[in-house]
């Protein structure tokens, strides 16, 4: 019975190939963008679900309050927590430690190749709560033992040219020992929070008496990233309490500090970070890059809008050529099929329609994968990279979709009454055209609320992109500081900069204007004020600093020399908190945050840095727009805070790669193990807004694609709408109408339910753009024109879609049409 329905069903969509065609091209469209979504959806949510234990790991989390009522909550905590708690608490089975203690070269010692890498240090359970895929090594002794180290495969590519490393050994600039590789680890997967190439043992630290006294008594700093591995019926929340007793019968913390720790499930680290600093790193170790839980959420209800569309579609489709199959369902039923065959048969149609739909859109998505792999930054393979859930899910919705989308139209079909269709009657279908009217404004409801997203998106994309940032970025090279030498030499570094012809301006900062890592912030005052110390950030810079990034100076004088020490500029920002008008202005910095908690800046607790206030300068956008403009104060280079870390070269257009190896030359002259790491300012600032723009991209496609599908529905409804009036339309011609009369007879009902899905998109679109934009300090205004224009776009394009048909009709001689009826 079965292969006759594939016969029949195949015999009839094959006679039917327009409407069949136009059914094909809808699934597949939605079917494509919902699968390429689906693969950046489904990576993810699957963010460090390959390790086999991670249902039990939980990252330690760290609330406090200081005295002062200021509140921080940190990704890290102290280093006798995490030992003694296996110990203390019978639901711990095992705890790790990891600390990531800033950037410095290793090298293989018998043939230096230098490698900028992160030093990053764990305990030896690291590899046994984390199961990382070794390639060589014992995961329970690889970092048992002091000066041992474990790399990842690539990191051994680089170094030896080859993997099977083990035993061999590798030196970090600072270490005078010689580390020996103990495991060779397999790459890291792209759904990994952890982004490490090499990992040193505590053990080897702990040959440093300063390391080793500090950590013994350390239960309370947030030094360390800690991540617990619980037992199989532990609670975290009851974990977490006994936590925060253990620490507070140990710790000896500052009258008035308020300390509690939760636990943050380790498949939560990648969405669920909102709020948490990444702690235990110093500050130029970048942090663990987040995903955007709003953008994943848009995506994910895009994916299934675009895919409910495309039913939409094949169902007014199916139906509006209902009015072609009246005999042959008459002809079935008057021979005895019952409804329940009838159903069948055209669900079966329906499931034919689907699967060609599908594997023509996994063709499609094979051919598209690489573009998308390069676009989303992606490594994304068709079947391998995702798992057979997911493929399972996505062929059992998208089967769902076209039987349920096929089943109305089988219902629909099978219940007429097979004299009334034998006899030519035309089937009373109030009710069912109603409906299909709904969905036709469901589908441009969603495709106009779509078009309006990316109108939105892009214009905020280009205000991000064309914003005064109050500094020039153009061709502004700004070089990493990696080693010692390229600090205490920096002098003789920018007079040799300077003396380039190509270059014009050379400056020497702590961090730059728009930085990626973290800036540190202190705690300031004005002398003589009685109110507590405020939070700034901030930067120290060279004379050149202002003239370099053309940074207005609106009072006072700029820094002019090493007498300078005791100086400091501030911002317009930081002058209104501390309620500075002289630029003679003395003020106190007493603290500064290490690891997100403020501490001393000397040893002396009651000592503070006093620099005098020089000059103030126009506020500018050191951060991402995301963020309002905060207090900055710019110290002058040499000070107790922050040493340099970066030379900020701004050089002529033209010859570009010869002024960068001259560049290179004069780094390496000054110290031949630095290397020269590099990039444009103004790429680098565009970094921040890239998931924007891959956002924009990516919602204008399906904006496409979903107009397009809502436009093959429109057609087929204007065809069945066509087909139904035609005895109308030929009385009509017979007593002179003209074909604009009759052309706009049968448009205006389609444009009315366009306009109706405008009415009912708008204030959705606008009260979810308004929404978005709030997560930016800085950003457009939702204005009118935005909708006008999405509601004219959406209109213009269904009045062509109909245009079509209604004139096909139109110009249909009457007399064949009343001789037919």
């Amino acid at each position: 019975m079965f292969k006759s329905y594939l016969i029949t069903g195949w015999r009839s969509l094959w006679k039917s190939k327009l409407y069949s065609s136009l059914n094909v091209l809808g699934l597949t469209f939605g079917m494509v963008c919902f699968l390429l979504i689906g693969l950046y959806v489904y990576d993810e949510l699957n963010f460090d679900t390959q390790h086999s234990k991670g249902d039990r790991i939980y990252r330690v989390i760290t609330h406090e309050k200081n005295p002062n009522n200021e509140a921080t909550t940190v990704a890290a905590a102290g280093y006798m927590l995490a030992a003694e708690a296996p110990q203390a608490l019978p639901e711990v089975e095992m705890t790790t430690r990891i600390q990531r203690s800033g950037r410095r070269n290793i090298f293989d010692p018998e043939n230096p190749v230098y490698v900028q890498e992160t030093v990053t240090i764990a305990d030896e359970y690291f590899l046994q709560v984390f199961d990382f895929p070794l390639l060589e090594g014992d995961r329970r002794t690889a970092l048992k033992e002091p000066n041992t180290i474990i790399i990842t495969e690539d990191l051994a590519m680089s170094i030896f040219g080859r993997k099977d490393v083990v035993d061999k050994n590798v030196k970090f600039d600072y270490m005078e020992t010689p580390l020996k590789i103990t495991a060779v680890l397999k790459s890291h997967p792209q759904n990994s929070s952890f982004n490490f190439s090499s990992v040193t043992s505590i053990a080897t630290n702990m040959n440093f008496e300063g390391f080793k006294r500090a950590v013994e008594s350390d239960w309370a700093s947030t030094s360390f990233t800690v991540y617990a591995l619980l037992r199989n019926d532990a609670d975290p929340d009851s974990v977490s309490r006994k936590m925060t007793r253990l620490v507070h019968a140990n710790a000896t913390l500052e009258p008035g500090t308020q300390l509690s720790y939760s636990l943050q499930p380790l498949k939560d680290i990648h969405l669920k970070s909102a709020g948490i600093a990444d702690g235990a790193r110093y500050s130029n170790v970048e942090s663990i890059p987040q995903g955007n839980p709003v953008y994943v959420t848009v995506f994910s209800f895009t994916a299934l809008f675009v895919l409910l569309i495309a039913g939409i579609n094949y169902t007014n489709l199916t139906t509006a050529r209902a009015s072609g199959r009246f005999k042959e369902i008459g002809v079935r039923k008057a021979i005895g099929a019952v409804g329940g065959n009838l159903i069948k048969q055209f669900l079966v149609e329906s499931l034919i329609t689907t699967v060609i739909a599908f594997f023509v859109a996994v063709l499609i998505v094979a051919m598209l994968l690489p573009a998308f792999n390069d676009f989303v930054k992606k490594k994304f393979e068709l079947f391998t990279s995702v798992g057979v859930r997911f493929w399972g899910a996505a062929i059992l919705l998208i089967i769902s979709i076209g039987l349920l989308s096929g089943g109305y139209a089988a219902i629909m079909l099978s219940r007429f009454n097979p004299v009334s269709l034998l006899k030519g009657l035309k089937a009373k279908q109030g009710g069912d055209f109603f409906l299909r009217k709904a969905l036709v404004v469901l589908q441009f409801t969603i495709s106009t609320f779509m078009i309006i997203g990316t109108i939105v998106l892009f214009m905020q994309v280009r205000f991000l992109n064309n914003s005064e940032l109050g500094f020039n970025t153009d061709l502004m090279v700004v070089i990493d500081v990696n080693v010692e030498k390229a600090r205490s030499n920096f002098e003789w570094v920018k007079n040799e900069m300077s003396k380039m012809g190509n270059v014009n301006h050379v400056s020497s900062t702590s961090r730059v204007p728009g930085e990626w890592k973290s800036i540190p912030r202190i705690k300031i005052k004005k002398e003589g004020s009685a109110g507590e110390p405020q939070i700034a950030y901030t930067i120290a810079a060279d004379k050149d600093f202002l003239a370099t990034y053309e940074i207005a100076l609106l009072e006072g004088r700029n820094f002019q020399n090493d007498r300078d020490t005791l100086s400091v500029m501030i911002n317009e920002a930081a002058a209104k908190i501390l309620g500075i008008t002289d630029v003679s202005d003395e003020v106190i910095i007493p603290q500064v945050a290490l690891n997100q908690f403020f501490t001393p800046i000397y040893n002396d607790p009651n000592a503070a840095f006093t620099p005098r206030v020089v000059g103030i300068v126009k506020d500018f956008h050191f951060q991402s727009l995301r963020a309002k403009i905060e207090p900055l104060i710019i110290t002058y280079h040499n000070n107790p805070i922050f040493p340099i870390d970066y030379y900020s070269v701004k050089i002529q257009p033209h010859d570009i790669q010869a002024t960068l190896d001259q560049l290179k030359a004069i780094m390496v002259a000054n110290e031949e193990t630095e290397p020269f790491e590099y990039h444009f300012l103004d790429n680098q600032l565009a970094l921040f807004y890239i998931e924007d723009q891959r956002s924009q991209t990516i919602l204008g496609w399906v904006a496409i694609a979903s107009v397009v599908i809502a436009c093959l529905g429109l057609f087929g409804l204007a065809t069945y709408s066509a087909e139904q009036r035609l005895k109308e339309i030929g009385m009509r011609k017979v007593l002179g109408a003209s074909l604009l009369s009759i052309m706009v007879l049968l448009s205006k009902d389609f444009v009315k339910l366009v306009l109706i899905a405008c009415c009912i998109a708008f204030p959705i679109a606008w009260l979810g753009a308004d929404w978005w934009l709030q997560s930016y300090a800085y950003h457009i205004d939702v204005e009118w024109w935005i909708f006008v224009l999405a509601g004219t776009l959406a209109t213009g394009i269904a009045l062509l879609t109909v245009s079509y048909q209604a004139i096909k009709t139109a110009v249909i001689n009457p007399v064949r049409i009343l001789r037919s009826e």
